[in-house]
C-alpha cells in the first residue's frame, strides 16, 4: 500500500468510516470534509498520521492540511468511496449549523474547484503584461487581443464555473444551472444592453445589466434554483417530474434571474464596489495592512474564502484588486520569512528540514504547512509574520499597489503587478519590507528547540506554585497514593482562588476528560502531575474549566485550567491542589515550602539538584 493510500485508509476509519462523509472537497493544500456527526471524528488522532500537518474543524468543517500532495490524497478519497456514501446533509447536522458557517461553507465549496482556472488565467494576464511592458507585445497586435481572450476566459464566464460548481454544493441541476447562467451572458441579452433597448418581460422590467464576471447574481440564482428543484422533486411523480421539472426550473429561475435575483445581486455588487471604491480613495492603507497582518488568522479558520467575491467585484468594475492579492503577497512573504529565521536558528535538524521546505512553498504562495508545521506550533513566528505582514501591507496600501487578477500570491505570481513598472517595483518593496521584518523578528525572538524556555537556577530545575494558597505537606494528603509518595515527590495547595497555572514549562501530555488531572513534560523529559481535589474524577468535568489541549505546548506560569473550588468542597469532595513529580530523571527533589506557608503562583516550591 502507498504512503498516499494508507493516509486515506487511516483518515476514513477516524472520521467515523465512509457513512460519516456528507460532503468532500479540497483546496490548494487541504482536504475539507463535512461530517454527519462531529462526535466520531478522532481529531486527535488524525493530526498524528503521517503526511498530515494538522487538522481542525473551522465553520462546521472538518479540515486536515496535508500541503501539496492534496490533489493525489483527494483522488484516492473519492476513487475508494463506496456508491453507497451519501453526500446529503442530514437535517441533525444542518440545524447544528450557524447561518454564518453556512455562507462560509458555501462561498468555499463553490469557490475551490474553480481556482485553477482564476490562478491560471490570472498568471496568464500577468505574464501577458509583462510582454507588453517590455515592448515585447504591441496592445494593437492580433497576437495580443488572442492571448487577452485566452487568459480573459475564466473571469469573463466566472458565472458559468460558478453555476456549476454552486450547484454540485447545492444538490441542484448543474446544468440548469450552467444554462442560467448562460441567459446572463447571451450575447443576444448583451446585444440589447449594447444597443440601449428597453427590456420588458410581461410588462415587468429587466435591469440592463452585464453579469460578465460577476459572482453574485448567479449565487442567488443557483440557491433559488436548489429550493425550487426540491420542490418540484417532492410534489411532482417521478413518472412527469423528469420532463416537467428542468422545463419549470428553467422557465421559472430565469425569469426570476433577470427579473429580480440578478439584478439584486448587481445591485450589492454596486454598493460592493461603491465601498471598495471609497476605500480605495481614502484610506486605500487600511485594508491592506490589515489583511497583510491577519491573513495566517483567516486561513487558520477557512473564512479567507468569504473575501473572494470580493475581490472579484473590485476586478470586474475597476480592472484590478487593491487589497486581497497584494496583502496575500505580504502575508506570504512574511510567513516564509519568520520560518526561515526559524531554520537558520534551530538546532534540531528535523525542525530546520521542516522549517526550510516549508518555507520554501511559502515564497510559491502555500504557506498552510509553514503555518501549521512551524510558525504556529512554535508562536512567535507566527507573531513576527503578522508584524511584517502589517508593515508590508502598510507600504503597498500607502504606494496602492494593485494586482491585475487574483493567484495564490507567491513571487510567480509578481507577474499579476507587472501592468506598469511603478507597481511592479512598489510590489516587490512591500514584498521584502514583510519577509525582512518578519526575517529579523523570527531570527532574534524565536525559540526553536520545540520545547518552551525552561526556568534555570544554577544547576536546579525549579517548579513554581501552580496556584495561590496554602502549602500542605504531602504526608498530610488524604489519599494513600499520594501521601505515601506512590506517585512520586511533590507537595499540595490548598487553592484560594481556583486558578492552577503550569508550574514548569512543557508539553502537556494528558488532559483527563473529567479536566481534573494534567500531564506535563519538560525538554529534559520530567514529568509533572497536577490533581486537582481527591477522587473528583466522579465529577465528571463539573465545575472544571481546561485552557489547554494534549500536545500543546505551555509556558510556566501559564494558566491552564479553573475549577470552583467552594462547589467542589460543598459536593462533598476535597479540593486541594496536589502536584508530583512521577519521574525525576535521576535527579534530587529538594522542597522549597513548609507546611500552611502561603504561596502566590510563581512561588518556588521545589527544586530539582543534578546529581
Amino acid at each position: 500500500m502507498s504512503h498516499i493510500n494508507k493516509m486515506v485508509s487511516q483518515i476514513k476509519t477516524l472520521i467515523g468510516g465512509e457513512s460519516n462523509i456528507q460532503a468532500i472537497t479540497h483546496c490548494s493544500t487541504r482536504l475539507r470534509i463535512n461530517v454527519k456527526d462531529t462526535k466520531l471524528v478522532k481529531l486527535a488522532e488524525i493530526k498524528k498520521i503521517e503526511g498530515v500537518v494538522d487538522a481542525l474543524f473551522s465553520n462546521g468543517q472538518l479540515q486536515i492540511i496535508i500541503g501539496t500532495e492534496v490533489p493525489r490524497v483527494y483522488d484516492a478519497f473519492m476513487s475508494g468511496l463506496s456508491e453507497k456514501t451519501s453526500p446529503q446533509k442530514d437535517e441533525h447536522t444542518k440545524n447544528k449549523e450557524g447561518i454564518f458557517s453556512s455562507i462560509i461553507d458555501f462561498i468555499s465549496s463553490s469557490f475551490t474547484p474553480i481556482l485553477p482556472a482564476i490562478i491560471g488565467g490570472g498568471l496568464l494576464k500577468g505574464i501577458i503584461a509583462i510582454f507588453v511592458a517590455f515592448n515585447w507585445l504591441s496592445e494593437k497586435s492580433i497576437d495580443y487581443q488572442v492571448l487577452a481572450l485566452i487568459a480573459d476566459a475564466s473571469f469573463q464566464f466566472l458565472p458559468v464555473l460558478l453555476a456549476y460548481t454552486s450547484a454540485k454544493k447545492l444538490k441542484a441541476n448543474p446544468f440548469i444551472s450552467v444554462t442560467l447562467a448562460g441567459v446572463l451572458l447571451s450575447p443576444a441579452f448583451l446585444g440589447m444592453i449594447n444597443n440601449q433597448t428597453k427590456i420588458v418581460l410581461f410588462g415587468l422590467p429587466i435591469r440592463s445589466v452585464n453579469y460578465t464576471s460577476s459572482v453574485i447574481p448567479i449565487l442567488l440564482i443557483v440557491y433559488v434554483q436548489s429550493k425550487i428543484e426540491k420542490f418540484l422533486n417532492q410534489k411532482l411523480p417521478s413518472t412527469i417530474g423528469m420532463f416537467l421539472t428542468p422545463t419549470i426550473s428553467i422557465f421559472i429561475n430565469a425569469v426570476l434571474g433577470l427579473i429580480i435575483l440578478g439584478p439584486i445581486g448587481a445591485y450589492i455588487g454596486d454598493y460592493l464596489g461603491m465601498a471598495i471604491g471609497f476605500m480605495n480613495s481614502h484610506v486605500p492603507w487600511l485594508a491592506p495592512t490589515i489583511l497583510g497582518a491577519f491573513s495566517p488568522l483567516f486561513v487558520m479558520l477557512g473564512v479567507h474564502y468569504s473575501l473572494f467575491p470580493i475581490a472579484l467585484q473590485s476586478i470586474s468594475r475597476f480592472g484590478y484588486d487593491s487589497f486581497l492579492t497584494p496583502s496575500g503577497l505580504v502575508a506570504n512573504m512574511a510567513q516564509a520569512g519568520a520560518g526561515f529565521g526559524v531554520a537558520i536558528r534551530a538546532k534540531n535538524q528535523k525542525l530546520k528540514s521542516t522549517a526550510y521546505s516549508t518555507s520554501v512553498t511559502a515564497l510559491l504562495g502555500i504557506t498552510e504547512p509553514l503555518l501549521y508545521s512551524v510558525n504556529l506550533k512554535l508562536k512567535k513566528p507566527l507573531y513576527a509574520a503578522i508584524i511584517g505582514g502589517a508593515v508590508g501591507g502598510l507600504y503597498a496600501g500607502i504606494t496602492f499597489v494593485t494586482a491585475t487578477a487574483m493567484a495564490s500570491p507567491g513571487i510567480l505570481a509578481l507577474a499579476l503587478f507587472a501592468k506598469t513598472l511603478r507597481n511592479l517595483l512598489n510590489a516587490v518593496i512591500a514584498m521584502v519590507i514583510s519577509f525582512t521584518v518578519s526575517f529579523v523578528l523570527s531570527l532574534v525572538f524565536a525559540r526553536t528547540d520545540g520545547q518552551k524556555k525552561k526556568v534555570k537556577n544554577g544547576k536546579s530545575e525549579t517548579l513554581v506554585s501552580a496556584t495561590d494558597g496554602k502549602i500542605v505537606p504531602l504526608a498530610n494528603v488524604n489519599d494513600p497514593l499520594f501521601s505515601t509518595e506512590k506517585m512520586g515527590k511533590g507537595v499540595a495547595i490548598n487553592s484560594a482562588n481556583g486558578d492552577i497555572y503550569a508550574p514548569i514549562a512543557g508539553t502537556i501530555t494528558a488532559v483527563f476528560p473529567s479536566k481534573h488531572a494534567y500531564g506535563i513534560k519538560t525538554a529534559d523529559n520530567l514529568e509533572i502531575l497536577i490533581h486537582l481535589g481527591i477522587d473528583t474524577v466522579e465529577l465528571k468535568g463539573k465545575y472544571f474549566t481546561s485552557f489547554v489541549k494534549q500536545g500543546q505546548e505551555v509556558d510556566q506560569g501559564q494558566k491552564i485550567a479553573h475549577f470552583e473550588s467552594n462547589s467542589v468542597k460543598k459536593a462533598g469532595y476535597n479540593p486541594i491542589v496536589i502536584i508530583v513529580i512521577t519521574n525525576d530523571q535521576g535527579q534530587i527533589p529538594q522542597t522549597c515550602v513548609s507546611a500552611n506557608q502561603k504561596v502566590t503562583k510563581g512561588t518556588p516550591i521545589i527544586k530539582l539538584e543534578k546529581k
